[in-house]
């Protein structure tokens, strides 16, 4: 029988090159326009957390007249969503919006958004400085 010993030291050895955290650029938010007219858009984005722990209060936009953040679920075959009144930050984390986790439902978005266009995300925390995003519009289906 081979020995894996060399095997796992060279391993271990490609692991030790990339010791060092190398930063990861948020990736890009977006939002989903709805395929219903009427009914509202989705919204996403993943950005690195400070280096205190926050929390983040809101989200607003000029181009919606309300957002809500969610967080979907499923517990055995069901799937639900739910409302978050606040999401908790924690530093050196990412905080993340994902499809079919924690998402931004857009109510009302202004009907001169189009696919290809933008929308500007106003992310409130409750010690921090607000940040804004500039998220790209999708169609219902996805990328354009």
């Amino acid at each position: 029988m081979k020995s894996t010993a060399p095997l796992l030291a060279a391993l271990f050895a490609l692991c030790a090159c990339n010791a060092e955290p190398t930063p990861v650029a948020p990736a890009s938010p977006f939002v989903r326009l709805a395929a219903v007219p009427g009914r509202p858009a989705s919204g996403y984005f993943e950005l690195p957390a400070g280096a205190q722990d926050d929390v983040l209060l809101s989200v607003t936009s000029p181009q919606a007249r309300r957002i809500e953040m969610h967080e979907s679920m499923t517990t055995g075959n069901m799937s639900s969503m739910r409302p978050l009144n606040q999401v908790p930050v924690r530093a050196g984390e990412r905080l993340v919006f994902a499809p079919g986790g924690r998402h931004l439902m857009l109510y009302d978005v202004d009907p001169a958004i189009r696919p290809g266009g933008e929308i500007a995300f106003v992310l409130h925390y409750q010690h921090g400085p607000e940040r804004t995003l500039s998220a790209r519009v999708e169609a219902a289906g996805g990328p354009e």
